[in-house]
């Protein structure tokens, strides 16, 4: 490497910084970063979607299934708890109400707040966590990478709006979601299958609905977020 010239892991953080804030690019330098701590899905990245706080990425060759684990979605709490403990105003779906239980993880900074939905009717129980309906939320706007889902070739990864806002929904064949550490490696004990997912971005927060239900549903319960 040329005298003075920075290092190749910090143009591919930047890399990543600027595909961000494009929305949609596919950058091939990226792949090595993103896949540091995923060898055997280096080999291609087809192309990648990103909203503010998540990247979704298309690869050709996926990891092995990685064990299964409990959930690690941190401490349990209520929701008028969880006001005082994140950065932001926690949102709560209209449909289906209030969760039945409430977590909040830090880090990240901002805090990280978790709405669990036992399944019920119209939320079928989801193989990925065995719950009727998960939904994340975080400051995006402070961890613009911090979540990342992994697609192989067979998953639906669709470009939609909810209202007027920007969202990505992944369904279909198996998917992996992962949490990248403020270095921008991929926490690999972090790393899981998972569902049908809708990415959606509401003003500053990042907002993740997992569950078993189609595309229409998972709409439905992002509108009605307040």
């Amino acid at each position: 490497m040329p005298s003075g010239a920075a290092p190749p892991r910090l143009f591919r953080r930047a890399g990543l910084r600027r595909a961000l804030a494009l929305a949609v690019v596919a950058v091939l330098l990226f792949a090595g970063t993103v896949f540091a701590a995923v060898p055997s899905a280096r080999d291609a990245v087809l192309d990648l979607l990103g909203l503010q706080g998540a990247t979704v990425e298309r690869t050709t060759t996926l990891p092995a299934k990685p064990p299964e684990r409990p959930l690690d979605l941190g401490r349990r709490t209520t929701l008028g708890e969880a006001r005082d403990e994140v950065a932001f105003a926690p949102l709560v779906p209209r449909d289906p109400g209030e969760p039945d239980s409430v977590y909040v993880r830090k880090p990240p900074s901002g805090g990280e707040l978790s709405l669990v939905y036992r399944p019920r009717h119209g939320l079928p129980r989801a193989r990925s966590t065995r719950l009727g309906l998960l939904v994340s939320e975080f400051r995006g706007d402070i961890h613009p990478d911090f979540v990342g889902k992994l697609a192989g070739p067979g998953t639906r990864i669709e470009r939609l709006t909810v209202g007027d806002r920007p969202a990505i929904w992944i369904e279909g064949a198996q998917h992996f979601f992962f949490y990248r550490d403020p270095s921008g490696d991929i926490v690999e004990d972090e790393l899981r299958l998972a569902q049908n997912v809708l990415l959606l971005e509401r003003g500053r927060v990042l907002v993740r609905l997992e569950g078993a239900f189609a595309r229409g549903r998972a709409v439905a319960i992002a509108a009605s977020l307040r």
